[in-house]
């Protein structure tokens, strides 16, 4: 018996579909892992924290923490001084993806396993240096849940609410697709309309192109004085793109071990030199490759993971240096912010689980104790 044309066509339709079902059911999805209920109890239970998790601090509180030190100064001639004749600057260094977990592998602590005296690439720790001349911080990314200021854990909500002291409610970034409006800037931004010198650098297309859109074009449409530039982390020739009217082009060495799983903040530490070198008051740098390592190899858990914090805390290292020298000879005062944005939870983040919403921040002045007082904050939402 003949088949119709129509007929031999579904059955060749149907015979094509249920060979794809057979060659996708052999495919197995990666499985996330289910998040620890004792996460917070283990990390709350570190002896360097400054705080606890009851006074956990909510991430967008840096920026006021940068703003409480540099509105003490008066503006001079683009600088911020002091009422005894210090030129105040600011450092704000990102890592992200670097859960609150990992910090053990850079500091002493009884109570983890993975406790090291200090960074055994550096033989010192960068964080650490800040947390015995300020203080360590456990804090929280995430918003308030069941709030209209959650947002997800993700890396332009989160920094954006770094660096406008708001939640993605307000700032209107929520997911890493939302872009910001202009009600709330940047405290690179606002500084640089007071005449202070700024920069901000990442090593991703979309942050500039999409999240900071906005704010990118006023810059530029102002002529401010805050260079923006996004690095080429792979190439590490020059930046991809730079913002600013009139920029250098910086040269960055390319990295010794390129099968590393974090070589390339390399040119993110350059940058940062060579702004430092070039004068600038304000200056903001994210460290991406621990984020890269999670993303690829998993969150807290992989040996790409532990040496891509190492290396960025051997860097952080050889810009605290730098500042150190600045301080000697140039009349300077330094405020550093180390942070981080989010955890993660496999290769992932973006979700409210426990490892993915604890954060850290670690700074060489203290946090007004107002910022981490019992009732202030909302972690123990999660509890």
């Amino acid at each position: 018996m003949k088949l119709s044309k129509i007929t031999a066509s579904v059955l060749s339709v149907v015979a094509v579909v249920g060979i794809l079902i057979s060659a996708f059911s052999g495919c197995k999805k990666e499985k996330t892992p289910e998040s620890d209920s004792n996460y917070l109890a283990d990390v709350n239970q570190y002896s360097f924290w400054s705080n606890t998790s009851d006074t956990a601090i909510a991430e967008y509180n840096t920026y006021h923490h940068i703003h409480t030190y540099l509105d003490e100064c008066e503006i001079v001639n683009g600088d911020a001084v002091t009422p005894d004749g210090k030129v105040r600057k600011v450092l704000f260094l990102g890592f992200d993806g670097m859960r609150a977990d990992a910090l053990p592998y850079l500091l002493t602590d009884e109570n983890s396993k993975d406790s090291a005296a200090y960074n055994s690439i550096t033989n010192v720790s960068a964080i650490k240096r800040l947390q015995q001349s300020g203080g360590l911080y456990l804090a929280y990314c995430g918003g308030e849940t069941g709030t209209e200021t959650e947002q997800t854990t993700s890396t332009s909500a989160s920094w954006t609410s770094h660096f406008t002291g708001v939640w993605g409610n307000k700032h209107g970034i929520k997911t890493n697709d939302d872009s910001k409006n202009m009600q709330y800037k940047t405290f690179m931004l606002e500084y640089a309309e007071k005449g202070l010198n700024t920069a901000i650098a990442f090593d991703w297309d979309q942050y500039f192109d999409v999240n900071l859109k906005e704010e990118v074009k006023y810059v530029m449409a102002n002529k401010l004085p805050m260079q923006i530039c996004d690095i080429d982390r792979v190439k590490m020739e020059k930046p991809k793109k730079t913002y600013a009217e009139t920029p250098e082009l910086y040269n960055f060495t390319a990295p010794e071990n390129p099968s590393s799983s974090a070589p390339y903040d390399t040119g993110m530490r350059d940058y940062i030199l060579d702004r430092m070198a070039q004068g600038d008051d304000i200056i903001c740098g994210i460290f991406h490759n621990i984020d890269t390592a999670g993303h690829n190899y998993g969150f807290g858990i992989s040996t790409q993971y532990k040496a891509a914090v190492m290396n960025c805390d051997m860097y952080a290292n050889s810009i605290l240096n730098a500042i150190e020298e600045r301080e000697k000879n140039h009349n300077e005062e330094w405020l550093v912010v180390m942070a981080n944005d989010h955890g993660g939870l496999g290769t992932g983040h973006g979700a409210q689980t426990l490892e993915e919403r604890t954060t850290w921040i670690a700074t060489n002045k203290e946090f007004n104790e107002k910022y981490y007082s019992v009732g202030y904050n909302g972690f123990n939402i999660l509890k």
